[in-house]
């Protein structure tokens, strides 16, 4: 099992202005947590684990959405697993609101509907920057 982003491009943007963005330490809670479902060897479930609820959203497949925080920072990271067991983070943005926006979970589906379309490539320390 690895961890995989999509390459930046045009679609992939708010994803990679959202890494560039958040503090050191809520980037290494992102990675490390990663890194247990890889050591792991499965995604287990937990408070801070749900899946993007399908018949609300109206797309077919799961798209887990995970919650990390730290100190004032609370994120949400939207990622799938493809079919060798692979997990893809498609979308993150930080949580200002209870519910998740509109906007956040369309961008997310968007990138679901269209990730075998779509080059990943293994995230590892040196390709976002912590």
């Amino acid at each position: 099992m690895n961890i995989l982003l999509v390459e930046k491009n045009k679609m992939t943007r708010p994803l990679y202005l959202f890494f560039e963005g958040i503090s050191e330490g809520l980037c290494i809670k992102i990675f490390n947590k990663f890194q247990s479902y890889v050591q792991y060897g499965d995604i287990y479930h937990g408070k801070n684990l749900k899946t993007l609820n399908s018949k609300i959203w109206k797309y077919k497949g799961t798209i887990y959405k995970l919650r990390i925080d730290n100190g004032n920072e609370s994120a949400r990271v939207l990622f799938a697993k493809s079919k060798d067991g692979n997990l893809i983070i498609i979308h993150a943005f930080l949580k200002s609101t209870r519910k998740t926006p509109v906007k956040e979970a369309q961008q997310a589906m968007k990138m679901y509907r269209t990730l075998e379309c779509l080059e990943t490539i293994k995230w590892d320390k040196q390709s976002i920057h912590c």
